[in-house]
């Protein structure tokens, strides 16, 4: 159950008193006569705050990081850095901040392994906050990237209420490990429940889990879920805020992969990303609640929408999780899924690991930045765009570390469709640089959802990323007098 915030009576009784007695001296309104009403006002973005999970068996890591944008002056006002979240109760050696100047260029970061306060070096996990002010906070984007500059997890915003879907042991991931980091100045209280597709899990001690201020908890999840298929994870916060990543390593061996997080259960999603693959492609779907679900897939493709299981919905019962195999699509698409009931969903394409992940994501406002790519030793990039409800003009714009070098292009997504653009290094960079990919929808366009899509040598799925908008503005809503300002 979750917990319930009582506010005594005397409390509510004084306030209610006092805004009765400031009615006394307020001239009563007409009968009928409107409230005014404040409109929603459109302010620039000044503060942003991502985390970055611990690289996996500890060691120093590097982050494709953007703060800012490109018409923000040098000398404008703000700061960005990374700092040092450390594991919570360990003794470690303390590190400095990495400091951003250069607003709204591509940076790789290198940061530093953790060195513990002890006479015996020993590996020790630790994340990083990605903090930003001031008019740096502006498109801040930020991703934990590979030596070569290919972004592989994306650094996430705190919240209250996160979600993960994936593959369980015996569909190949022996361990499973959840990362809670607290960026803010409060401690945090933490909730984490598991639905498996044998039901719900009694987490046991993993319900109020605190995390302290500006460190990192971690769990292991593997023991709880035992002999499951899938795994559904969701982690809410009853006091404070966490961000949060799961990662999951293959019983084969290898490196872990990365569980984006997905959207919130809801009746509509978008999975975005969905690349061709030699072998079967999963579904997994999950249903938070005590209703049973009845699904409707539809994949939206280069060629128009089709339904990849017929005219046959996907029927499960509440509080369960599910893994269902895809049919070919016939090349890149988007999942949209379509309920009666709230559910969320991931799909898991085969590739190096447990393989490559993207998730229902909400659609791009503004831009969506992919910080961290590259086209060395093979590797390919490609955006994929998907309209589903409307035309959608958008602008491509690769750019580097480098001030000047960039590229630009403007492409039109058709109605009901999906477009696959190639995005390459901009002219006059070294080959094998990292670069950002920045997609901005241009005005008049319907609803857009993207994924960047790295391949090796035009095969293997290494990377996918879903777009996640990075805003520079954000929308205030009306305002108008109420006593429900003062309910608790």
């Amino acid at each position: 159950m979750r917990p319930v915030h009582v506010v005594p009576a005397a409390v509510v009784l004084l306030a209610l008193g006092a805004v009765a007695s400031a009615a006394q001296f307020v001239s009563p309104a007409a009968p009928g006569a409107a409230h005014p009403v404040m409109a929603p006002q459109r302010v620039a973005v000044t503060s942003a705050a991502r985390a970055c999970p611990p690289v996996p068996g500890g060691g120093s890591g590097q982050v494709a990081f953007i703060a800012g944008t490109p018409a923000t002056s040098p000398s404008a006002s703000g700061q960005a850095e990374l700092a040092p979240l450390p594991l919570a109760g360990a003794e470690l050696r303390a590190a400095s901040p990495i400091s951003q100047t250069a607003p709204g260029l591509l940076s790789m970061l290198t940061t530093p392994a953790a060195q513990s306060a002890s006479k015996k070096p020993a590996a020790v996990l630790q994340g990083w906050s990605v903090t930003a002010s001031g008019t740096m906070a502006q498109a801040l984007e930020a991703e934990e990237a590979t030596g070569a500059g290919l972004g592989s997890v994306r650094c996430g915003e705190p919240g209250s209420d996160i979600w993960f879907a994936g593959p369980g042991q015996q569909h190949g991931a022996e361990q499973i490990q959840l990362d809670l980091m607290n960026v803010d100045a409060l401690p945090a209280s933490v909730d984490v429940d598991i639905i498996t597709d044998a039901g719900p899990v009694q987490a046991g001690g993993d319900t109020g889990i605190t995390v302290p201020p500006h460190q990192t908890v971690t769990a292991a999840l593997s023991s709880l879920v035992t002999g499951s298929s899938v795994v559904a994870i969701e982690v809410r916060t009853s006091i404070g805020r966490v961000a949060a990543d799961v990662s999951e390593t293959p019983s084969h061996g290898g490196t872990a992969s990365w569980l984006p997080s997905t959207v919130p259960p809801s009746t509509q999603l978008v999975i975005p990303g969905v690349p061709p693959s030699d072998s079967t492609a999963g579904l997994y779907i999950v249903v938070p609640g005590g209703a049973n679900a009845r699904i409707n897939v539809l994949a939206i493709t280069a060629q128009g929408e089709h339904q990849p299981f017929g005219t046959q919905t996907v029927d499960l019962p509440g509080d369960s999780a599910a893994y269902v195999p895809l049919t070919p699509l016939g090349g890149p698409a988007s999942l949209e899924l379509t309920s009666n009931v709230p559910v969320t969903a991931a799909v898991l394409v085969p590739g190096s690991g447990l393989g490559a992940f993207t998730v229902a994501a909400p659609p791009v406002t503004e831009q969506a930045i992919i910080a961290g790519n590259t086209t060395g030793s093979g590797l390919g990039v490609t955006i994929v765009l998907t309209a589903p409800a409307g035309r959608a003009r958008v602008r491509l714009t690769e750019t580097a570390a480098t001030p000047g070098t960039t590229s630009s292009q403007v492409v039109t997504v058709p109605a009901g469709r999906t477009l696959t653009v190639p995005a390459a290094l901009p002219k006059g960079v070294k080959h094998g640089s990292a670069f950002a990919v920045v997609i901005t929808p241009l005005a008049g366009s319907g609803p857009l959802y993207a994924a960047r899509v790295e391949t090796q040598n035009q095969g293997p799925v290494v990377s996918i990323l879903p777009g996640i908008s990075a805003l520079t503005t954000i929308t205030l809503p009306p305002v108008r007098d109420s006593y429900a300002a003062i309910s608790p």
